[in-house]
């Protein structure tokens, strides 16, 4: 789908412009004929991807964010509201940067689109599974219903969020402390002390040879290195969340990253059950959630297997590591109860308490860790320093 940009002229001699989201310009042209009457002008708007992109927030809602605009839409439609309407209703709450995504959501609705279709014209901003459980709602007619439920589900995006976000800080504070130090050392320590080994004609060891000129690159170049660690902060900034998920594969954290993606999956997939999606597709598309590959695989395994008449909490376990042992027996619950999306969001909740109190202890354990290394490498860089005046002081008389 592309956007195009418009002129007509009715047969009365009135003129109109508008943009539409179509396939075709003969598409455009129908639609133009069927509302307005004759074509003056079509244009294509281009599709802007430069480098400068790389540095722009994209138009991309929070989880906080999305809990406002779907809670708020729903709250709305429960209300009377078109649905129309309420987009722009919320449009005047939001910020100007998400102005232009609720004007395209409307732009398509008056093109006589679905809030789905609309919203899966933005892909960059609306994921699939946004998509799929809103589409799912307009098919049961049960969309603000949905909205509801997928307001709930990003505010317990946003609380988890947070508390990585919280765990993060300090050991992010204290790297940052330590890089500020090296920086210290390394342009305003190392060259008095090379000054003072060469009046004094003290041979500089090899690791004082590197540390100088690590010094000296950072003295010369000033100017490029700030400017790389500018664009370089910019980039993780924008690219905080793959950082993150990168972050989930080092050692010792696998079982965080594990519980963290099956909380996000058991949660998604109670959703779309409450959508009325049935079940092998409700776990396809919940599967989208899922970074890993070999879980998405697992997934999938576990779709295939529902649809071959296995039972759920069976198909479960025969799909490798999907669920942990807490999750197949809430499963099973679930399954025997006919109550499964319940009993989904209970494990989920379950889950993210044991998961909050795992991240605190990483935390606990983290923070002194990260103390002693600091500790230790602004003792190897005074030890480095002060070698060769230990070896000039060894060397006197006094000293034999």
């Amino acid at each position: 789908m592309r956007l195009f940009r418009w002129q007509a002229r009715s047969s009365g001699g009135r003129a109109y412009n508008g943009e539409y989201y179509a396939e075709s310009e003969k598409q455009v042209i129908d639609f133009i004929r069927r509302n307005y009457g004759y074509v003056t002008n079509i244009e294509k708007v281009k599709d802007e991807k430069s480098v400068r992109r790389w540095f722009e927030p994209r138009e991309q809602f929070s989880s906080k964010e999305r809990t406002k605009f779907y809670k708020q839409l729903s709250t709305l439609l429960d209300a009377g509201v078109p649905i129309m309407k309420g987009i722009e209703m919320i449009t005047e709450r939001l910020g100007k940067k998400y102005k232009p995504v609720c004007k395209r959501l409307t732009l398509s609705l008056q093109s006589g689109h679905s809030l789905s279709y609309a919203m899966s014209l933005q892909p960059e901003v609306f994921s699939e599974m946004n998509v799929s459980v809103i589409a799912a709602g307009e098919a049961s007619g049960q969309i603000s219903q949905v909205l509801l439920s997928l307001s709930d589900f990003y505010k317990q995006q946003n609380k988890l969020i947070k508390l990585v976000r919280n765990v993060c800080i300090y050991p992010g504070f204290l790297l940052f402390l330590a890089a500020l130090t090296f920086l210290f050392f390394s342009v305003k320590l190392v060259p008095s002390f090379a000054e003072l080994y060469h009046s004094l004609g003290v041979k500089e060891t090899h690791l004082l040879q590197i540390l100088l000129y690590i010094s000296a690159l950072l003295q010369n170049h000033t100017i490029a290195l700030f400017c790389s660690l500018i664009v370089g902060g910019r980039l993780l900034l924008l690219q905080r969340s793959k950082v993150l998920t990168l972050l989930m594969y080092l050692p010792g954290i696998g079982s965080l990253r594990h519980s963290f993606l099956e909380i996000r999956f058991a949660r998604l997939l109670a959703l779309m059950l409450d959508s009325g999606i049935a079940f092998p597709e409700a776990v396809l598309r919940a599967s989208v959630t899922l970074t890993d590959a070999s879980m998405k695989n697992n997934a999938k395994k576990f779709s295939e297997n529902v649809l071959r008449g296995i039972g759920i909490a069976e198909a479960a376990m025969q799909s490798g590591n999907l669920f942990s042992q807490t999750g197949l027996e809430f499963l099973s619950i679930g399954e025997s109860s006919g109550d499964l999306p319940e009993m989904l969001t209970e494990f989920a909740e379950l889950q993210e308490q044991e998961l909050f109190s795992q991240l605190r202890d990483v935390k606990a354990v983290l923070e002194p860790v990260l103390v002693v290394l600091i500790a230790t490498m602004i003792f190897a860089v005074m030890a480095v320093m002060l070698s060769p005046l230990f070896d000039l002081m060894t060397r006197m008389p006094e000293y034999k």
